[in-house]
Parts: structure tokens; C-alpha cells; sequence
């Protein structure tokens, strides 16, 4: 539970969502933001704004028993890709293809990308096609991972050239460990978010960083909520999970499976 000095303001979306949320933006901003506050920000799941979620991919886990890496998709009818007319990006596959299986399986074409896999670009299956390419800042060779990694904004303008045209990406996929907080203020500053429906994130902490680093990347996050993307879901990653050692041993967990949707791109019904 949240402190009882964290005040709340009345939201309503497009006329959809309609509930008292906490003011994120006063919190985030406070000097006297905890922990135990930041864990709640990062698990906070504002499901009631979308009226109809689904998971796609995934594999299942033990101890605990449950599925991971499943990436939630709002399918409300405003917002929700078009069968046969829609474009996914999909970066960090890791040989765990099912997230991209199940899309193609939905009608869309998907573009997925990984450069730890050691694969050459090619056509995994007709409407999944895979670049040698990891998700950063900018592009460059990284040496120390003998990787190509390049932006989004560069990526896409790539692919809108040789590829898929300049067509709105229904569904981001990022799971990079790590990498997503390099890669986010460079789409944010790009203006890349205008070209994204719907966007589901992996985000990563490391339970030795400072609370000022957590501040941080949940600001981040902050920005992409206050530039119209509507967050509707947050799952934690219970296999990854223990004590955050600079938050005066906080348990929680380490990576968390957040997803919003772009309230700039709401289809007309």
C-alpha cells in the first residue's frame, strides 16, 4: 500500500477509463520518494484502461509454475492491430520465438531482431523476418559484445525504405536486458512514440544501484506516460526477484513486463 500522505487525482481517457490513480507525477518528482514507493510505481498495473487484454508467447516456468515472457496486447477494438494489416517489431528473441509465432498466427508481419543469436539476417518464416541488430542509442559496433546495435529511429527508417513503408508499428517488443534504458530517451527525443501503437516493455533493475538510479528510469517511464501512452498492464518476474541491497534490503523484483498504449493513435469507431 501506498503511504497515506500520496495523494490521488481524477483521470479520465478518451471517456474509457475512469479512477482515482495515484498522482505519479507529484510522487516521482518528490525528494522523500522511497523504495517501497518506486516498487509500487514499476508494479502499478492500470489494468481498467483497456477493457480487453491478451498475452501472446511466452514459455512456461517452474518453481514457481507459470508462464514468462508473455508480452499483454490490448485487443480493444480502438486500438487493438488489424489482422492482416499490421506490423510488429520485436526485439531480444534469445531462440524464444513464440511471442513472434503467435503474431504472425494473428496476421501481422513481423519484424524481429537480436544480435545475440549469431544468426545473419534472413526470413525465419514467411511473415517473420529477423535482423542481426540489437536495440541501443545509436548505431555503432560494440566491441565488447561483437554486436551491430542502432536506434529505433534508424532502424525504422531502414525498413520503411526496403521493407514495410511507412506504416505505424502496431506492437514494440523490447526485452534487451538493459539496453531499454539507453534506447528509451532516444525514441522519446526522436519523436519515434508518434510511429508506435502499442508498446511492451521487459524493464530491468539491478537490486546494487542507488535509489537515485531506480528515480531515474521510473521517470523514464513517466515520460512515455505523459506523451499519451496509457500503461494497462505490469506483471513482475517472479524468477527474478531478491533484495534490492541499496534500498535497505526492499524485496522485490528485478524485471518487470509493463505495456501501454498510444492514446495518440486511437482508431475512429
Amino acid at each position: 500500500m501506498m503511504q497515506q500522505t500520496t495523494t490521488t487525482v481524477r483521470s479520465t481517457i478518451r471517456g474509457e477509463c475512469d479512477s482515482y490513480l495515484t498522482d505519479w507525477d507529484a510522487l516521482l518528482d518528490s525528494e522523500i520518494l522511497t523504495g517501497a514507493q518506486l516498487m509500487e510505481y514499476f508494479t502499478w498495473t492500470n489494468s481498467s484502461s483497456c477493457r480487453l487484454s491478451h498475452d501472446f508467447g511466452g514459455e512456461l516456468m517452474r518453481n514457481p509454475t507459470g508462464m514468462a515472457g508473455q508480452k499483454a496486447i490490448c485487443i480493444d477494438s480502438k486500438v487493438a492491430p488489424q489482422p492482416g494489416n499490421c506490423l510488429i517489431y520485436s526485439f531480444g528473441i534469445g531462440g524464444e520465438w513464440s511471442f513472434d509465432e503467435q503474431m504472425e498466427r494473428y496476421g501481422c508481419q513481423v519484424y524481429a531482431f537480436d544480435p545475440s543469436m549469431g544468426l545473419d539476417h534472413h526470413d525465419h518464416s514467411p511473415a517473420i523476418h529477423f535482423y542481426n541488430w540489437g536495440l541501443s542509442n545509436r548505431d555503432e559496433f560494440n566491441i565488447y559484445e561483437n554486436w551491430t546495435v542502432r536506434s529505433l529511429s534508424s532502424i525504422y527508417e531502414t525498413l520503411s525504405a526496403d521493407r514495410h513503408g511507412r506504416q505505424i508499428i502496431d506492437y514494440l517488443k523490447i526485452d534487451v536486458e538493459f539496453y531499454e534504458w539507453l534506447a528509451l530517451p532516444q525514441i522519446i527525443e526522436s519523436g519515434m512514440l508518434f510511429n508506435i501503437r502499442q508498446l511492451g516493455i521487459e524493464v530491468h533493475l539491478d537490486h546494487r544501484d542507488p535509489i537515485d538510479k531506480y528515480r531515474e528510469w521510473a521517470k523514464i517511464l513517466r515520460t512515455l506516460e505523459r506523451k499519451g501512452l496509457i500503461r494497462f498492464d505490469s506483471k513482475s518476474n517472479p524468477w527474478s526477484a531478491g533484495n534490492f541491497t541499496e534500498l535497505q534490503g526492499l524485496w522485490g523484483s528485478f524485471g518487470h513486463e509493463i505495456a501501454w498504449y498510444n492514446d495518440n493513435h486511437l482508431y475512429i469507431e
